[in-house]
């Protein structure tokens, strides 16, 4: 009877075979299921006018500010604290049309002034705070008339502490008030007087310390700017404001301080003015178009230096003068709003599957081409679909906004936990909310939307 020949393949051939398996797995699953994928995204040239960004008109004009993201409170002494400790809350929240703007989720630019030029004769600190000092000036002038205080003396100091510690315990209350530009001395509170004038002189140096301070003690929530680089801007990590944006010699003038430093005159010790190039990657810009000109020079004959001065100085927003209601639908209006601020987008999305992890690496490039950072890190969130449609995984990103600065790029890199429906099919969305979530940021891309956020990826239509 013969003998049954068994023939085996050689050892060595059966691990080759054995690693091609595996290599073909490792390959034809995670690509054919569109687990591993790199997909790479243009920036869309959609309008888009987004949270924190853009123009800021007068809060008490409500046809101004019905399709902007952002309003201008100027808020007087006089106003705020018509009787001595006495607060007009009310009288603020009706002036301004807080609760309108609050039920609309703008936020709000304020200024707290005791100085404001007018035509007429008038004083802007309360009749009980004049009657305590009454050693300040009237003053008539070809920019306006008014009052300017003496804000050396002590009781003007003191009762001003008081003031804007009530002012700041209710914005504190919520984010509303978002940039605060410290106003208060010189005439629009923007910390300058002519004493040529015989008005009186900013006050010392140490002085004006004490009430940067008062707002800096005090304000939680907001972002703070000051009208120059002053010493206290430049240690405090303050932002700054430009109230002659589109004035090509003022504006110059104005960032040459910020590059090489300065300093201004006071009633005694001078107020240095410090080098602070490249401050606007943590601190925000802002300020007002100049009222030397026209709104139809500076956006007409004088637009191409107007947005210009706007891209070197890094802004993100322009109020109170600023365009509004048919001034809004010009081009250039409609460029200078797009360019304020930041301008979010990824460029590149790339899934990875990894059967040893048994899991999905996502990996984002971000990209901003605005003129500045977010400078709110809202939670910015990823989120996976099942083939069903269904939300299975979520979770929020390691990205802080505020370092997705102009001109460089920030990679996450997320994991995701694999599920036996991703094979069937799955989608990815992210999204950038407010941290009581009522409020979004919309990325420059042209994606489709889910309830949650922008979709950025469908494996489903890699497997068609």
């Amino acid at each position: 009877m013969a003998k049954k020949v068994y023939q085996f393949l050689p050892y060595g051939v059966i691990l080759l075979l054995g690693a091609a398996i595996v290599g073909l797995l490792f390959y034809i699953i995670p690509y054919r299921y569109g687990l591993t994928k790199t997909v790479y995204f243009e920036e869309s040239d959609e309008k888009i006018e987004n949270p924190l960004t853009g123009f800021a008109p007068p809060a008490e004009e409500e046809e101004a500010c019905a399709k902007t993201q952002l309003v201008y409170i100027g808020l007087t002494w006089a106003e705020w604290e018509p009787q001595e400790g006495v607060y007009d809350i009310a009288g603020l929240e009706e002036t301004y049309h807080i609760a309108r703007w609050k039920k609309e989720n703008k936020h709000a630019v304020l200024r707290f002034i005791c100085d404001l030029p007018g035509e007429e004769k008038h004083r802007d600190i309360p009749q009980w705070l004049y009657e305590k000092t009454k050693d300040g000036a009237y003053y008539s002038t070809e920019y306006g008339r008014g009052y300017a205080p003496d804000y050396s003396n002590p009781v003007f100091a003191e009762y001003h502490a008081k003031a804007i510690e009530a002012l700041a315990r209710y914005c504190n209350q919520d984010t509303f008030v978002s940039y605060v530009e410290l106003g208060s001395l010189g005439h629009w509170g923007e910390w300058h007087t002519y004493p040529e004038e015989s008005i009186p002189q900013m006050p010392d140096a140490q002085l004006c310390w004490q009430y940067v301070l008062d707002y800096t003690d005090s304000f939680q929530n907001a972002r703070m700017l000051m009208r120059r680089n002053y010493v206290m801007a430049q240690e405090g990590g303050l932002g700054l404001f430009n109230d002659m944006t589109g004035a090509g010699e003022d504006t110059q003038e104005w960032l040459g301080w910020i590059e090489k430093g300065g300093s201004q005159a006071t009633a005694g010790e001078e107020l240095p003015l410090k080098p602070m190039e490249g401050f606007w990657k943590r601190a925000p810009v802002g300020g007002e178009l100049t009222s030397a000109y026209p709104m139809e020079e500076l956006m007409g004959k004088r637009f191409v230096d107007t947005i210009e001065l706007i891209e070197k100085s890094h802004m993100s927003f322009l109020g109170p003068k600023c365009p509004s209601g048919e001034e809004l639908k010009s081009d250039a209006a409609q460029t200078i709003r797009e360019s304020l601020g930041y301008r979010i987008y990824i460029s590149e999305l790339r899934t990875e599957y990894s059967f040893r992890k048994d899991q999905i690496g996502v990996k984002l490039v971000w990209k901003n081409t605005g003129l500045a950072p977010m400078y709110w890190d809202w939670p910015v969130t990823l989120y996976v679909y099942g083939s069903s449609g269904k939300l299975e995984y979520w979770k929020e990103l390691d990205l802080k906004l505020s370092d997705l600065v102009p001109g460089e790029e920030v990679t996450t890199e997320t994991d995701i936990p694999f599920s036996d429906s991703f094979r069937k099919g799955f989608r990815i969305a992210v999204s950038i909310k407010s941290p009581d979530g009522k409020e979004s940021i919309r990325l420059a891309m042209d994606e489709d939307m889910t309830e949650e956020g922008m979709l950025l990826y469908s494996s489903e239509d890699e497997m068609e």
